[in-house]
């Protein structure tokens, strides 16, 4: 079976829909990059496939089963929300940020033990970040901290990642370096990795499917047939610039965001 599976899928906040009728399959092994404007949904695309969220219509499955049925489900995805700031004065180290990955897994009541410690200092090591297991996680770096959130994710060892926005904040040389960790991971790993980005031209080159989403589905598919000028212009309602250059399309949106 596909990785994830959206079926006929619409959900709503307070009655405005957020996601209209989606239906698409997401092979296993993949790294798709979902685009689309600010508000088109696709947050709420990743909370969906979490079961964070629940559809008005249709269905959402992971593997064979509908998301309804979560503990199994969630203990085999690894989710990186968008970047949250640590408070600096937080007591928190390095090392219990990772662990917090597993709670899920363990349920409320039960703490890691030296299980837990090594799952999370080999996550650490994965995402080059050993040596900062027990500094105080407010002392990272933008880059640092999104390294750390990377590896909350892999302490479950889950067959999916999700991403949302993981390049935002960073300068281009932290980007750079956190593009390279999730593509390594990706490969090594075998991973079927969902990454939402406003900067397609930064991933172009490692994706395997697009998915264009504006609350409804545009587009989706290979890059080379996703990316195409019109039917990104109708999505984001501005003008986009889709220019050639080395064999590959290089997209430049009228709303100032990249891809």
């Amino acid at each position: 079976p596909p990785a994830i599976r959206f079926q006929g899928v619409t959900v709503s906040y307070d009655g405005a829909p957020a996601l209209e009728d989606v239906s698409l399959e997401i092979p296993a092994g993949v790294l798709l990059a979902v685009l689309g404007p600010n508000g088109s949904g696709k947050t709420t695309f990743l909370k969906t496939i979490l079961g964070l969220v629940t559809p008005v219509e249709g269905r959402v499955y992971v593997g064979d089963e509908c998301c309804h049925h979560l503990t199994r489900i969630r203990r085999e995805i690894g989710y990186v929300p968008q970047a949250s700031k640590v408070d600096p004065n937080a007591p928190f180290r390095v090392i219990d940020v990772v662990l917090m990955g597993l709670y899920p897994a363990l349920g409320p009541l039960r703490r890691p033990g030296k299980e837990g410690r090594r799952r999370a200092l080999a996550a650490l090591e994965a995402v080059g970040m050993e040596g900062f297991a027990h500094r105080p996680a407010g002392q990272l770096s933008g880059g640092q901290l999104q390294r750390v959130a990377i590896a909350r994710a892999l302490v479950r060892e889950p067959r999916i990642l999700l991403l949302d926005e993981p390049f935002t904040g960073l300068d281009v040389k932290s980007q750079r370096a956190v593009l390279d960790l999730v593509v390594r991971t990706h490969r090594e790993r075998g991973l079927t990795t969902v990454l939402v980005t406003h900067d397609v031209n930064l991933v172009y080159p490692h994706l395997d499917l697009v998915l264009a989403l504006n609350r409804r589905v545009y587009a989706y598919g290979p890059p080379g047939e996703a990316l195409v000028r019109e039917t990104l212009e109708r999505m984001y309602g501005a003008e986009v610039l889709v220019h050639e250059a080395e064999g590959r399309p290089f997209v430049f949106a009228g709303d100032h965001h990249h891809g």
